[in-house]
């Protein structure tokens, strides 16, 4: 026979009250029939206190016959034994329903900017700048799973009844941009690369994250995959790392700034600590005591000074100067000003990839000790067979990078107004300082023919240093030609 279920529809409590001669009890039951109380008054005019079997006997006359509390009917008995009266007494109690748990939406991916949290008392520090998460995803990724509604566990009341568990709620969620559901409805998955939001209940992964004032305290520290814009700017010790791009329209401080795509901002002061590291190109105002690495082009309207550059396109200030600091540009470099009258050292490093430069300096760095360990070891004890391969695996490696070439390479300087004196000046292996203020516009290049720099009118940065002195090479061997054949006209 199926069990009884219990239907929660009373509002007040159920009362039973037995009559003996010697005791009147009461048994009150709540409307859930989830506990019953029960009180006790002896009789003032004699009889028979309550004894065992009778209670079990009322018991099970109101069918009260589950959670019974021992102690309680102990307690029961003693009073009643005793004459004592007992009011508002828990005499049994039933099983608690306990309803499902509601289905869920839990996030599959980590927080980019997660860092464990100090244990109390090792001398860690809360980072304040991290004040949000970056739950980056790429195309294909398990952005979230959704469980299921759990069913509860039925509880019973007093009397026996069951009462049925209450499901929990299925998760509250809808499918938003670039993300699909799996066929089972359990899973969640990335279309695109970018950022997961969850926002009223609405999952989608976006790609562009704007905001509308400055990176600062307020909005933290910021890795996200996509494409990064700032209405403001970036304060001093914030950092902003964006793989598809970061456009800052006002100023950053002394921040590290991150991108494989292209970055732009109105300007940078580093104070020599500010970091950029760009995988396109970069355009500014201005960039003042910052070290950047770039892949592509450099490109300042106003100026750019004292600061540390290194990139595989050309480095160009438009109206302004290049002044202080050390600067590569694999496919050259042109500014108005370059240097200054002060005793600012400026250097400038054109149709050199700075990539193969640090590998150099590594392998002649690693040759320098190979040799100073060959001459501080005692005679007979070295391999000179075994030195040998050493050297000369090195000076194959050396010759290897040096024999690299790059579409790109432009050893080649555009100074449009002034070249200041004490200017270093690098054109592939050709390094020179400047002797003597020189007035522009005017084009370096390399002179091939003599040795050391080419001075010459300005020509634009498309047109590439080798062609142009490919010309002079090549004049220079038609009137060594003209000169061969006038000399065998007058031998003859």
């Amino acid at each position: 026979m199926a069990e009884a279920l219990f239907v929660n529809g009373a509002e007040t409590s159920s009362r039973f009250e037995i009559k003996r001669y010697g005791y009147t009890l009461t048994f009150e039951i709540c409307p859930d029939e989830s506990e019953c109380y029960c009180f006790y008054e002896p009789s003032t005019i004699g009889g028979t206190p309550l004894t065992e079997s009778e209670l079990k006997g009322h018991l099970a006359q109101f069918k009260i016959k589950e959670g019974i509390i021992p102690e309680a009917v102990a307690s029961l008995l003693s009073s009643a034994a005793s004459a004592q009266a007992v009011s508002d007494l828990l005499l049994a109690q039933g099983t608690l329903m306990v309803p499902g748990e509601d289905g869920q939406v839990v996030m599959s991916v980590a927080d980019d900017l997660a860092k464990t949290e100090p244990e109390e008392g090792d001398g860690g520090t809360v980072d304040f700048r991290k004040v949000q998460s970056f739950l980056n995803v790429e195309e294909g990724d398990l952005v979230a799973t959704i469980t299921t509604p759990g069913l509860g566990m039925p509880g019973m009341t007093v009397t026996g009844k069951i009462i049925p568990p209450l499901p929990g709620a299925p998760a509250k969620l809808e499918i938003g941009q670039n993300v699909r559901l799996s066929d089972d409805r359990n899973s969640i998955f990335a279309l695109g690369t970018g950022r997961v939001f969850l926002r009223d209940n609405v999952i989608s992964v976006e790609d562009v994250y704007v905001i509308d004032g400055n990176v600062g305290f307020k909005v933290g520290n910021i890795s996200f995959n996509g494409y990064v814009e700032v209405k403001g700017d970036v304060l001093d010790g914030f950092f902003v790392k964006a793989t598809k791009g970061i456009k800052v329209r006002g100023n950053i401080g002394t921040c590290a700034i991150e991108s494989d795509g292209d970055i732009s901002f109105s300007g940078m002061s580093g104070q020599g600590t500010g970091t950029i590291i760009c995988g396109g190109s970069i355009s500014a105002n201005f960039i003042y005591d910052t070290v950047i690495e770039c892949a592509g082009d450099v490109n300042a309207d106003v100026e750019i000074r004292s600061s540390q550059i290194k990139c595989l396109g050309a480095i160009s200030v438009n109206k302004g100067g290049l002044t202080g600091g050390e600067y590569f540009a694999l496919s050259g470099i042109e500014c108005s000003n370059l240097g200054s009258r002060t005793s600012l050292r400026t250097r400038v490093v054109a149709g050199v990839h700075y990539g193969d430069l640090e590998e150099l300096n590594v392998l002649f760095n690693e040759l320098k000790l190979l040799i100073a360990a060959f001459s501080a070891a005692p005679k007979g004890t070295v391999d000179m067979k075994e030195f040998a391969a050493k050297r000369a695996a090195i000076t194959e490696r050396t010759q290897e990078v040096r024999a690299r070439t790059y579409e790109q390479c432009n050893p080649k300087i555009n100074v449009k107004k002034v070249l200041y004196e004490g200017v270093s000046i690098t054109l592939g292996i050709i390094s020179e300082n400047v002797v003597g203020e020189r007035k522009g516009p005017l084009s370096i290049i390399e002179n091939s023919i003599e040795g050391g720099l080419r001075f010459l009118g300005m020509t634009p940065l498309s047109f590439k240093a080798q062609a142009i002195e490919q010309t002079f090479i090549q004049q220079q061997q038609a009137e060594q030609q003209k000169n061969r054949l006038n000399i065998q006209g007058e031998g003859a």
